[in-house]
């Protein structure tokens, strides 16, 4: 069950009201990474969770979630509330001056109803609690930049207790999901395809305007790694498990480099092809 304690987590404080700020406030009240959201997002994975002790940490967490947005929607009541009886002050955003009376509304920054969309919900533990560690970063981000735009003391005060508790929260998952013992790559039940999962595919070829080029890093080379080459040029080594064989960079510069080669010699672009499919049908329309 729930209970309300009239107190906040964290005393909110206002010097100078700032309605355009307000209104960025609601992105954390409202919008995809903030407060609401992660609260049902964790209460639910609660809800599902056949792990006691796991359960207890999401349930403790979802509900440490309400008293944020209980911070949260403090602190953007406060600043709004000039949008109650000044013109000029509705003006920063005549939705919520109209619409609202100057108050909170379940909506993000750009005025845009919450959704459950917003929910990331599997009813797989470890896949859950990643989905929480990245929804716990991209809170963080989100409460930095507003700290960034925002120039009243008190409620970056506000705003700096809240965004330590996004980082205490992906300690607390991180470390939920580690001890859980699963590989990292581990996920469900079903294993990958052999040789399959272990082929990178260099899908992104040639040099960009930038001057950009196919980089080589732990994400593509080393331990089990297998680099394809440009794999739409590739010859398919199993068709049934969609695996690709493997050419050096030299035959990928023959493949893909000038032009030249026979692949595009012998097989012009799709586009190419269609156009001239096109003028002969209009030719043979014609005779």
């Amino acid at each position: 069950m729930y209970h309300h304690v009239k107190d906040l987590m964290y005393t909110v404080r206002v010097d100078t009201p700032d309605p355009k700020f307000g209104n960025m406030l609601l992105e954390q009240f409202g919008g995809a990474n903030g407060e609401l959201a992660a609260a049902m997002q964790y209460s639910i994975q609660g809800l599902n969770c056949d792990d006691p002790a796991r359960k207890d940490m999401l349930m403790d967490i979802g509900t440490e979630e309400l008293s944020h947005l209980e911070i949260v929607g403090t602190l953007a009541r406060m600043h709004l509330k000039p949008m109650k009886t000044s013109r000029k002050a509705a003006e920063a955003d005549p939705l919520i001056a109209i619409a609202g009376g100057g108050g909170v509304g379940l909506c993000n920054s750009m005025g845009d109803a919450w959704t459950a969309d917003y929910l990331k919900i599997t009813g797989e533990l470890d896949v859950d609690l990643r989905s929480n560690i990245a929804a716990e970063a991209r809170a963080k981000i989100v409460y930095e930049r507003l700290i960034n735009f925002c120039e009243d003391p008190g409620t970056k005060d506000a705003l700096q207790f809240l965004m330590t508790r996004e980082i205490t929260h992906m300690m607390a998952f991180t470390a939920a999901l580690e001890s859980m013992g699963k590989d990292r790559f581990t996920i469900g039940k079903i294993a990958p395809t052999a040789g399959l999962v272990d082929q990178y595919f260099n899908d992104s070829t040639g040099t960009g305007e930038g001057g950009d080029s196919d980089a080589r890093g732990p994400w593509n080379q080393g331990g089990n790694w297998e680099y394809v080459q440009a794999p739409a040029f590739q010859e398919f080594k199993s068709e049934k498990q969609g695996t690709r064989t493997t050419d050096s960079l030299a035959d990928l510069a023959d493949a893909v480099g000038d032009g030249n080669s026979a692949e595009h010699t012998e097989k012009p672009r799709i586009g190419a092809r269609r156009a001239t499919e096109t003028k002969h049908a209009k030719s043979r329309k014609e005779n």
